[in-house]
This record gives structure tokens, sequence and C-alpha cells, in this order.
């Protein structure tokens, strides 16, 4: 296992011997194996380890095996104890994400060169498969990286077998999480029970897993180039060309998407990004969280502040009934069928999405609503004012993101309210189009 692990420290550049390294110290077969192993072939390391405070006696338990062992050792050690159920309760996030960021935290802080940690290739496989089943790209499907800023791995390419023989050899003791053997937990049922049965599968899994892993990062890589390449050509002042980015392949224009939200610190789900995208061509804007929007107008794509108030009224395009629009944090689509008879069923169930298609007159656009707005809709006897249905049953922060359609001559459908009585279906409609808004 040293020569395995000596030959991934090269590979990656990971360490000088100058450096001082820093090695997480769970008490576990892992972190106890990195240890050993960066002891071995002379580095000058330091341990820590980190009491999350959440196993009671097993947790002070693997604190002092930590401490004992690092003296035997002669390895200077910090303990930090972390109050990891109060910062989840505070911030609102799951014990692993909270026990994570804190972790991360300390490392962040410790003004070592390099942090060591013990992610080896049954963590990527695991993790790979985690991934796989919730949803991912191409860098969700690569894993865990071999080095992140000043954080390295040097077991990434041992195996948990090859670790278990290591420890056996050099006759070294090790604690057990209890947790880790709970299969209610995602991971550790994909550790305990889907590995396995992918190992009876491909007798060879590992080896097998670290090929594809290979080729998926080769492919990773080469698109960060390209995708430098393409937000570098992108880049203007006070945004993106949108033109630019609407023109390069998906898997590019989505990547720059995905990278530009992060650089404001933003993430999003997969179906966010693709209605960004939709932005770039068709203008318009998407809220992504709280007042910040991602705005396309006049083929510029920034990221902005907005304050959401019930004025808001700056979004017009022109439709195209083939296309799919991107209203704010909404879709809206339509669809125009071929229709004959049976109109007192169809308004009935389908008023407030649909309206005859051949009483539309000339251009008709999207948009939100503006003050002086007003309305007949579908079988009322009087016209009303937009403002006073939004009043009565739309909250005052939506108001401004309710989709509007208007011809030639006025408004003829309004999100959650219908169409407007001059366009609604009858004995002698033919066409039908339906709005979409999802």
């Amino acid at each position: 296992m040293l020569d395995i692990v000596s030959k991934t420290i090269a590979k990656h550049n990971m360490i000088q011997k100058s450096e001082r390294v820093l090695v997480g110290l769970s008490g576990g077969a892992d972190s106890v194996s990195l240890l050993l192993c960066l002891l071995k072939l002379g580095y000058n390391v330091s341990a820590c380890h980190i009491n999350h405070q959440l196993r009671g006696e097993e947790s002070l338990r693997d604190e002092q095996f930590c401490i004992d062992f690092c003296k035997k050792l002669g390895v200077p050690l910090e303990v930090h104890k972390l109050d990891v159920s109060g910062y989840c309760k505070t911030n609102s996030c799951s014990v692993e994400e909270g026990a994570r960021t804190l972790r991360y935290e300390i490392f962040a802080q410790s003004g070592f060169e390099k942090i060591a940690t013990a992610h080896t290739l049954s963590d990527c496989i695991e993790t790979t498969v985690f991934n796989l089943a919730r949803g991912t790209g191409l860098k969700g499907l690569c894993s865990i990286p071999p080095i992140r800023g000043n954080i390295i791995r040097p077991l990434i390419d041992c195996t948990r077998s090859d670790i278990e023989e290591f420890l056996l050899q050099e006759k070294q003791s090790y604690v057990t999480d209890s947790t880790n053997l709970e299969t209610e937990y995602s991971r550790n049922k994909i550790r305990l029970k889907v590995i396995p049965i992918l190992g009876e599968l491909n007798t060879s899994l590992f080896k097998t897993y670290k090929n594809t892993l290979a080729n998926l990062k080769n492919d990773e890589d080469y698109l960060e180039l390209q995708l430098a390449k393409l937000l570098d050509s992108a880049c203007v002042s006070g945004g993106y060309n949108a033109e630019i980015l609407s023109q390069a392949h998906p898997a590019l224009a989505n990547r720059a998407i995905a990278e530009i939200l992060s650089e404001n610190n933003i993430s999003v789900g997969y179906e966010r990004i693709l209605s960004i995208a939709k932005l770039l061509k068709n203008g318009g804007k998407i809220n992504l969280r709280d007042n910040i929007f991602a705005v396309c107008n006049d083929g510029l794509l920034q990221i902005k502040v907005i304050e959401a108030t019930a004025e808001t009224t700056d979004y017009s395009v022109e439709v195209v009934f083939e296309n799919e629009y991107a209203f704010f944090d909404k879709n809206v689509s339509f669809e125009i069928i071929d229709y004959s008879g049976g109109y007192e069923n169809v308004n009935k169930k389908l008023a407030n999405i649909c309206c005859d298609y051949d009483k539309i007159i000339g251009k008709v656009f999207l948009r939100n609503r503006k003050d002086s707005d007003k309305i007949t809709l579908c079988n009322r006897r009087f016209t009303s004012s937009v403002k006073k249905l939004f009043n009565s049953s739309v909250p005052l922060e939506n108001r401004h993101k309710v989709a509007i359609l208007e011809d030639n001559e006025g408004i003829i459908f309004i999100e959650g309210f219908g169409c407007a009585e001059r366009v609604k279906i009858d004995e002698n409609t033919r066409h039908i189009l339906i709005c979409k808004v999802s």
C-alpha cells in the first residue's frame, strides 16, 4: 500500500517534503492508515481530531484513541470539540452537512500548507453511485477529486481492502464508528448493500471503476478547458454576451451558466439552468433566490439584485407559439390543437388555460401587469381592473410574476384567471390555444 500512496502523491504532485501536512484523524481505519503511511514516507505530519459530540461515550472513546495513538507515534495532535447539533439547528442543515462545514472551517484556519483527508477509492465509487442515484452531471460522476485547493487525498487510489490488509500487517488497531453499520443512512446502504452486489457482477469492479473514472476525468478536464475559453470570449462589460453563450453546445452553455451562478455564490438545480439557457434566446428574467435574478436584455446576461415590488412591469416579449419562455421563476409554453364540438365541457374544465386561437388579433406578447390593465373575463358581463383582481387573490410579492398575454386588441389571458370573453371557446371554435404555466 505504501507504494500505491507514494505513486498517487507523485502523480498529482500532492506534497513536497518541506511542507507541513495536517492529517484529519478520526481514529477509523482509513485515517489511521493515512497517518502511518505519510509518516513512513517521511513527511512532516501533524494530526487533527474533531469530536463532533454526536455519539456520546463512543465519541469520547474515539478522541482518547487518537490522543494515545499520536502520543505513541510522537505526532503533534490538536483536538477540537464541536457543537454540530446546535449548528445544524441554527443553520437549518443536515448533521452530515453541518459537520462537514465546521470540519473544513477548522482545516482552513489551521495554517498548514496541506490538509490530508483519508478519502479512498471505495469512497469514490460510493459517492459516484450516490450522485447517480439522486441525479448528477459529469462532475458528479467524477466523484471526489484527488486535490482541491490545499486539500489532498493520498489514499484516493486505495480500496478498503488495501487498508485493512495494511493495518493487519502493521498490527495496528483502530476504532469503528457504530453508525457506519446502520443501513438507514444512504451512504451506508450503498457501502453495505449496493457495492457488494456490483462486486458480484464484476469481480474486477474497482479496477474497472478506476479506469472509467480516469476517462471521465479526462473528459471533465477537456470540458473545463473549453469552458474557460467560452467564458473568456463571452465576458463583456457588465455581464456576458448572450448570443455567444447560446450558440455554444449545450454541454458548454449549461456549464457556463452554472459557473456564472457559482461566481455569484448561487446554486440551482438542472431545470433552472435550462430555464436560464432559454433566457439567452428569448430574453426576460428569472428569480434565482430572494431578490436575485438572472436577467437577459439586449443580448446581455446579468445576475442582478432587483427589489421585487408589485410595480415591477419590465418584462415583455413577442410570442412565437412554438417556443417556451422563461418567465421569472416559471416557464410558459403554448399548444395549438384542432377542435370540434363539446365546447361546454372545455369551458368547464379548461377555461383557465385555453382560448379560441382564431379570435386572436395580430401579434401576441407575453408580459407582466401594468397599472392600467383591464379585462372582461370569460362569461362575465363586466370589465375588471387587473389591479383589483390581483389585490383580492394574489400576494403582493407575486403580482409582478403573473403571466399575461395580450394581442393587438388588449389582454386575452391572465394566469390563474383565464381568458377574455372575446376569445372564449364557443360552438364555432376550430382551434384552441392552450397556455401552460409551470
